[in-house]
């Protein structure tokens, strides 16, 4: 079940979806944009993020991924992922996207994409880690390191971070500052934003 506030947030992410859509196949920008499956609750996986994939199946512009992670296609497929490591200082976690900004773009049919952006299963919040600091945190697990937490679940982050205006907080905190004033340098583009998904959001209206 989902409350009203969950409940809100999910219409308005249906409804940007379907925008987005819409404004891509009026600019064709280049971004992926593709509708959820018709996904079933898997106990170990908060209801959310049912809910979310049952809307969007894979989001893709030219310096993030987000998509259904494969363990989602149903409860067998969740069991069959890989056994959980008990001394992950972070816990169990599904990957729901990562960074491409670093991955050449030739090299994007070779490998599958940059530093990651998280779902805490047990807790439900969307984070990001440096790999050098999971790195530190898993040999110096009574350490702090910095854990960026975008939101506490993941309606929240794919309405506010992906879909909405807080997108480009997501940009600044995982590739740095500077990436996403980058421009087009020549060609039908010219003077936009070179971050492909973050021009089809403020052509749409969704973000500045």
């Amino acid at each position: 079940m989902t409350d009203d506030s969950t409940a809100a947030r999910l219409d308005r992410i249906r409804a940007r979806f379907a925008q987005l859509k819409q404004v891509e196949a009026e600019h064709q920008f280049g971004v992926t944009l593709v509708d959820g499956a018709p996904l079933e609750p898997i106990p170990g996986v908060p209801e959310a993020a049912v809910e979310v994939f049952r809307i969007v199946g894979r989001i893709e512009g030219s310096h993030f991924r987000f998509a259904q992670p494969p363990e989602l296609a149903g409860p067998a497929a969740f069991e069959a992922r890989p056994e959980e490591n008990p001394h992950d200082p972070l816990g169990p976690a599904l990957s729901i996207g990562c960074e491409l900004h670093s991955i050449p773009p030739k090299l994007r049919g070779e490998i599958d994409g940059g530093e990651g952006i998280s779902l805490d299963l047990e807790e439900g919040d969307v984070y990001h880690i440096d790999p050098d600091d999971y790195v530190f945190l898993y040999e110096h697990p009574d350490e702090d390191v910095d854990i960026h937490v975008f939101a506490p679940d993941i309606v929240t982050f794919f309405d506010e971070f992906v879909l909405g205006p807080k997108y480009p907080e997501l940009v600044d905190t995982v590739l740095g500052p500077g990436v996403r004033a980058e421009r087009v340098r020549k060609g039908r583009f010219q003077g936009q934003y070179q971050d492909t998904w973050l021009r089809l959001l403020v052509t749409a209206g969704l973000a500045t």
